[in-house]
């Protein structure tokens, strides 16, 4: 629905207080003159009022039904007014006048409910339409395990990271404020970045100091012990973003080309040559349904627009750009939703009325605030967001696991496979530490991967613990349990040792628990020289020639979705790294195989 049809509903809404000038007008009783210009000038002004503020604050069904019935209220108590509403003199006791207005309130109240129920359907059937189902494969199959877990899992919170960078603010003075704190991606690396801003009362006493950030403090999320990076800005260098000064926020000025659309999460972002401010820009369709509105990228000293990202340009955006959807978006109005509707025993897994049991196993919740909150990860030289979900009658084994991508979301369904949660993951970890003398332990943030031992891959959750007393916060321990067996946890502690070093430790140690004659998987590396393709039997063959001396063939007939997807992708001068069986006439066939490089 375009802005010209939001409008007329602004304006339907309102159309039933039309019948007071036009019954004042019919015996000319004093006003009539007056009361249509009123009307209009009133009805001018929301549709003003909508314009200047460039958002809907409610749908525009919910406006017809607030709006319209409140408009019917008016209109009805006018008629009892003036005495000449009586319906055969019905309404004219007080009891009667009182019943029909709560008659009314009881229309609009139902009536706002089965819009949100409907509301919650159509978001969560938008998100349902975005996942791809796998119940074969195993989520995270990580094949470097130094770079891909040791190097890069995420070990600082939001409150570590704010703890830090208060500690280093002085740089900007003592009125400097923190405005915001996100996760960004610079230079192969994920940082917290926080904002620091003038305080209100600098920004409303000194001259100059509107819009003006400061600077940024970016704490690396791998390494805890880590010194905090200080970038400073003089003024007017960096003058739009979410939290300063509304006189000229970006509130007014990225939304011009649609009245309908919003921004929940925003962020700056290195780009390797300057900074720029990313806004992810959300909006609602007139049944409510929450869905994408592209990306913006913002000119920081002037709030111009330098790129816009249609929703179907979002795969195109540069690795830079971290988040591409807002958190707010993914769990409250996506996943949430999706988790309460998704009932795989009705057509098209959404249900309208959740039903009864209403705590379904065959249903998904997601987890509530705390650790099971959507995180980014960098896996195989890409980010990528990833969330958990138990059955909502058992909070204790894990549903499954949900991978978003710039280009598609795939949720890996677990729920037969015997897992234990995240939350159950959590609740062990810390299980196995006395409490300290001061202060307590808190668990945060596991991650689940799936790793190479010597039965096999095994999925398991690689958990940080954490010191903490009032402000203070500390990474103590980092804990690794199998997911299918509790039994195998690993623990190390993290006092003298680096982030990648603890939980280095805790991997190996883990991986120790397993002890057999079947030895790992052993990949081959290498790198494509020439390649070639055919069709035998319908089924398309790809043939690679490597700069080890190896030519190996590619049939889906040996290898799963996953891999096969990145034989399809693959090219000549890519790095891969392989698995391979050779069959009786000595043709190589892969098994396995992933792109590096």
């Amino acid at each position: 629905m375009g802005y010209e049809a939001i409008t007329f509903l602004l304006f339907a809404a309102y159309l039933p207080l039309v019948w007071i000038p036009i019954r004042l007008g019919i015996k000319k009783q004093r006003g009539y003159k007056i009361a249509p210009v009123i009307l209009a000038l009133f009805l001018m002004s929301v549709w003003v009022f909508g314009f200047l503020g460039r958002t809907m604050f409610v749908t525009a069904l919910e406006h017809l039904i607030f709006a319209g019935s409140l408009s019917l209220i008016a209109v009805i108590v006018f008629e009892i007014v003036r005495g000449k509403f009586r319906l055969h003199r019905k309404f004219r006791t007080r009891r009667r006048f009182i019943g029909l207005i709560i008659i009314v309130l009881i229309i609009i109240v139902s009536g706002n409910s089965l819009l949100g129920i409907n509301k919650t359907m159509q978001s969560a059937r938008y998100f349902e339409n975005m996942v791809t189902y796998d119940s074969t494969n195993l989520p995270f199959i990580v094949l470097d395990e130094v770079n891909e877990i040791d190097n890069n899992i995420r070990l600082v919170t939001k409150e570590f990271a704010i703890s830090k960078a208060e500690q280093t603010k002085a740089a900007f003075g003592s009125n400097a404020e923190l405005m915001e704190a996100n996760v960004i991606y610079v230079n192969d690396s994920i940082y917290w970045c926080m904002i620091y801003a003038p305080k209100k009362s600098a920004q409303f006493w000194t001259p100059g100091q509107f819009n003006h950030a400061w600077g940024l403090i970016l704490v690396e999320v791998n390494n805890p012990n880590a010194e905090p990076i200080t970038i400073k800005f003089s003024e007017g260098e960096f003058n739009y973003a979410e939290g300063l000064w509304r006189n000229h926020g970006i509130v007014l000025k990225n939304y011009r080309r649609d009245q309908g659309a919003k921004y929940w999460r925003s962020y700056p972002a290195w780009t390797g040559t300057e900074w720029v401010y990313v806004v992810t820009r959300t909006t609602s369709n007139v049944y409510g349904a929450w869905y994408s509105d592209g990306i913006d990228i913002l000119d920081i000293a002037t709030g111009g627009l330098i790129k816009h990202y249609t929703a179907n340009e979002l795969d195109q955006t540069p690795d830079y750009i971290l988040q591409i959807y807002s958190e707010d978006l993914i769990e409250q109005k996506w996943i949430r939703n999706w988790g309460d509707k998704r009932d795989t025993t009705v057509e098209g897994n959404i249900r309208f009325f959740t039903g009864f049991p209403y705590y379904s196993s065959d249903r998904i919740g997601f987890y509530e605030v705390g650790v099971e909150d959507i995180r980014y990860v960098k896996y195989q030289n890409t980010t990528l967001a990833f969330f958990a979900t138990h059955p909502y009658d058992s909070t204790e084994t894990l549903a499954g696991i949900g991978v978003i991508t710039k280009s598609d979301v795939t949720f890996y369904d677990l729920k037969n496979r015997g897992y234990i949660s995240a939350i159950t993951a959590a609740t062990l970890a810390e299980g196995q530490l006395t409490a300290p003398n001061e202060g307590s332990y808190i668990v945060q943030m596991p991650v689940p991967y799936t790793i190479n031992t010597s039965i096999g891959l095994r999925l398991a959750w690689f958990i940080p613990i954490y010191w903490q007393s009032g402000a203070i916060q500390r990474l103590s321990h980092f804990c690794v349990i199998d997911a299918l067996d509790s039994s195998y946890i690993a623990i190390a502690e993290a006092e003298g040792l680096s982030g990648s070093q603890v939980v280095k430790e805790a991997r190996l140690q883990f991986k120790s628990f397993f002890t057999s004659e079947v030895v790992e998987d052993q990949y081959e590396i290498a790198q494509i020289e020439d390649a070639g393709s055919y069709v035998e039997n319908g089924n398309s063959i790809f043939v690679y020639q490597l700069n080890d001396s190896r030519t190996i063939r590619c049939s889906q007939d040996y290898l799963n979705e996953t891999h096969w997807n990145q034989v399809v992708l693959a090219d000549i001068g890519d790095e891969i790294r392989y698995t391979f069986t050779k069959d009786d006439e000595g043709i190589f066939w892969v098994t396995e195989f992933y792109i590096l490089t």
